[in-house]
């Protein structure tokens, strides 16, 4: 969901633009009661919490588009000492030498010097200016053209061949976009150039975070993992115990002694009130943990590792991490090997399945609005299904014997009252009833908001009925229940961050992540706690997004931080619908720039 500042070398905060959009989501983590931040903030990726034993969004910095952000800073010298023993382990050899000759030969950003004439059979590396395109773009499809692939957690695309200004979007690890040129453009901080991307900006070709080898066994095996772009839930996940993240698969006895502190394997610990809401779709029943789906991963036969990594964890450590109790897993693949389950995450790491227990997936979803489904809708919000009516030969409401199921939907039409209480008739179910007190009713406005213009897309968010409508135009195309904070709707004189509410107001969509990790930690990779890849995240004033909730399924209810949660079904339709769309390759992406405009979201009390 999204990352906090991070830190350089020099303990400066720098900001990313993935921090104030992506990972600024509702951690749903704990308040204090008198509204302050405690142990645990959130940053480095993730969102800060407060308690009023409900999770919450961190705060994060009002977005502004000039002079906010400033990156990590790189080196822009050739490398040297302990980072050129790094890069041997994590570059080929015939990479090493070719760089150290591109250096002879003058060829490298930094050196200056006329470059001269390769030996006869050896490439020479040459780099053309970002000022003149080499060449024409390619009219051919991202299919037929080369490739570039993301090695690190996210690998950033820049309007130009610099590391400045607000990213268009960046590529995710083991997905990979197409080139537009393979020709290297000389640049600032990436000593190996800037390759031109589809269909717009600049990506470094760095070797801790990219490679143009697609065919390398480390971004093989990460691709391997990588979800479909149309994948609905693009991992399984698991609620954690706290337990080690191994580089590879442990023996018994490596096992018995990394996890002595753990107690016994299977054994769960409750934890306090705040995360009760980040339980509700946990599976407790022994029947349904987690076994092994899949045969034994590749990477990790014969109890060895056989690929390296980009040079973020020692090769030659047993134990890389450690996923703490209360956090969120995501795995894609469960094998046995040691006489266990263990689960593989996307970044290539090893989890025993029996210290994780499942999230369950919900059901729920909205419903797509045309033909013969029409506003208005009566929703359910109940936990309980409610009853239908009719009338009597009195005249009196009494109950049909039907129901209504917990968050489901009916078409209503005219309202009636009978008795001291108001009706709403369904609409094609002649003499059918529903109780107007027990439903919670989407109907179209009267009129566009003023932000918005004839035929655009834009979406409607009720805060306390929890509704959420898609429209284009004045035409509804979607409907569904949200869940918004905690704290309902904004009350003045009360701080909506620490009460947990939903901000009203417009927001244009600031950022889209496909899928991503939340962590109130400062640090990255986060260590404290976590969320994670929840998919599908719209930043629309970070820390406020509205995202996927995987777990939990009250939706119609207060339920988050602050943020608009949404279930699967629903923020994929959602994510798909709205603009800025993602172009093929990508994992993030902002509007402006040639991206695309961005979607309003009109949020209100009522």
């Amino acid at each position: 969901m999204f990352r906090l500042p991070r830190h350089d070398r020099q303990g400066k905060e720098t900001h990313f633009p993935a921090e104030i959009r992506r990972r600024s989501t509702d951690l749903c983590l704990p308040r204090s009661t008198h509204g302050t931040l405690r142990t645990m903030k959130l940053e480095g990726r993730a969102l800060p919490l407060v308690l009023l034993l409900t999770p919450a969004c961190s705060p994060a910095p009002e977005p502004t588009y000039e002079g906010k952000y400033r990156h990590e800073q790189e080196r822009v010298v050739p490398p040297t000492g302990r980072e050129i023993e790094q890069w041997k382990e994590d570059i080929k050899l015939e990479e090493w030498q070719e760089w150290n000759r591109r250096k002879k030969e003058g060829t490298t950003p930094f050196n200056k010097a006329k470059a001269t004439p390769a030996p006869e059979g050896e490439p020479a590396f040459h780099f053309t200016s970002a000022k003149t395109d080499p060449k024409p773009e390619s009219k051919t499809t991202p299919n037929d053209l080369p490739r570039i692939g993301a090695i690190a957690d996210q690998a950033y695309i820049y309007k130009k061949p610099a590391p400045e200004g607000l990213p268009l979007g960046y590529v995710r690890m083991g997905t990979s976009v197409a080139l537009l040129s393979s020709e290297p453009v000389e640049g600032k901080k990436c000593p190996r150039g800037y390759y031109k991307v589809a269909p717009r900006g600049y990506i470094c070709l760095d070797p801790r975070k990219t490679t143009l080898d697609l065919n390398d066994p480390y971004y093989r095996a990460l691709a391997e993992l990588a979800p479909r772009e149309d994948a609905v839930m693009p991992y399984r996940y698991a609620f954690s115990n706290g337990a080690p993240m191994y580089s590879r698969v442990p023996t018994k006895a490596e096992q018995e002694k990394a996890e002595r502190s753990y107690g016994p394997p299977g054994t769960f610990v409750q934890l306090a009130e705040w995360s009760r809401g980040h339980e509700e779709l946990i599976s407790r029943d022994e029947k349904d943990k987690i076994r092994a789906t899949d045969p034994v991963f590749s990477i990790f036969a014969n109890g060895k590792r056989s690929v390296g990594g980009n040079g973020a964890y020692d090769p030659s450590r047993l134990v890389w991490r450690v996923i703490p109790n209360g956090s969120m897993l995501a795995y894609a693949r469960a094998f046995e090997a040691e006489g266990r389950t263990w689960l593989v995450t996307p970044d290539l790491m090893l989890v025993p399945a029996d210290r994780m227990r499942p999230f369950r997936r919900t059901t729920f979803h909205g419903v797509r609005l045309g033909g013969d489904v029409r506003l208005p809708l009566a929703w359910n919000r109940k936990h309980e299904p409610i009853p239908r009516f009719t009338r009597g030969e009195d005249g009196k409401m009494v109950p049909s014997g039907q129901t209504i199921p917990s968050k489901g939907y009916v078409q209503v039409e005219g309202r009636v009252v009978a008795g001291k209480k108001a009706y709403l008739a369904l609409r094609n179910e002649p003499g059918a009833f529903v109780l107007a007190e027990s439903v919670t009713v989407t109907r179209a406005p009267k009129k566009l908001p003023r932000s918005v213009k004839p035929g655009e897309k834009w979406i409607e968010v009720k805060i306390n009925p929890g509704t959420l409508t898609a429209y284009e135009g004045d035409k509804p195309v979607y409907a569904t229940l949200f869940s918004p904070g905690k704290g309902g709707a904004p009350i003045p004189g009360y701080d909506p961050y620490v009460h947990s509410m939903t901000k009203t107001g417009v927001f244009p969509i600031e950022w889209k992540d496909r899928v991503a990790v939340m962590s109130p930690d400062k640090e990255w990779p986060p260590k404290k706690l976590w969320i994670s890849e929840v998919p599908n995240i719209q930043y629309l004033r970070a820390p406020l997004a509205m995202h996927v909730a995987y777990w939990h399924e009250d939706f119609g209810n207060p339920k988050s931080a602050e943020c608009v949660n949404v279930s699967p079904e629903d923020g994929h339709f959602l994510f798909q619908w709205t603009e800025p769309a993602l172009p093929e390759g990508w994992g993030g992406v902002r509007p402006g720039d040639g991206n695309g405009k961005s979607t309003q979201v009109v949020i209100t009390a009522l």
